[in-house]
């Protein structure tokens, strides 16, 4: 008899350790997350969304049209909100400040105005389909615009909240 009861005991264990399990996996998986979504301007439709890391930040380089020379726009995440902190750009021109209400220094990579601290209503890019060759800088890692969006397709960016399961879901699907 003590056998039968042995069994009863471990199928209970069992039972109680997977509730436990599932409910640590449910509790994880509704936990929001902040993420840096982007979609297309027009239609809303979902391209690509990256976790932000502890420093909240990330960048977008391209190459400016008319000038042919780099851009580095520097932007964090704040309550819900994407804020233009820095821009480092090499030459002056169209486009390109002369002056600036902002900090400014000149940097190894050209000229940086800082402390701009501008919250974006609206953050779209352009992907360029000849040589601006986009690219979002998150955690040190790069992403070219044309690996998550079409050339000349209209990029908007948000900073969004979703549960973990929402984005393992939807970036599992891409």
């Amino acid at each position: 008899s003590a056998k039968g009861t042995d069994g009863i005991s471990t199928f209970s264990l069992l039972f109680k350790f997977l509730i436990l399990l599932i409910a640590i996996i449910l509790v994880i998986s509704v936990i929001p997350m902040k993420v840096l979504l982007a979609s297309d301007m027009i239609t809303g439709e979902y391209l690509k969304a990256w976790r932000i890391g502890s420093d909240n930040r990330f960048t977008i380089k391209y190459i400016h049209s008319v000038e042919r020379t780099p851009v580095w726009e520097t932007y964090s995440m704040e309550s819900g909100e994407i804020i233009l902190e820095e821009t480092i750009f090499q030459s002056f021109g169209a486009g390109l400040p002369a002056t600036s209400p902002y900090d400014f220094e000149v940097v190894d990579d050209g000229f940086r105005l800082f402390n701009i601290d501008l919250k974006m209503t609206n953050l779209i890019y352009r992907t360029g389909a000849v040589r601006a060759n986009h690219e979002l800088i998150i955690n040190k890692k790069i992403y070219p615009f044309l690996e998550f969006s079409k050339p000349t397709e209209g990029v908007k960016f948000q900073a969004e909240n979703i549960s973990i399961i929402s984005y393992l879901v939807r970036e599992g699907l891409k």
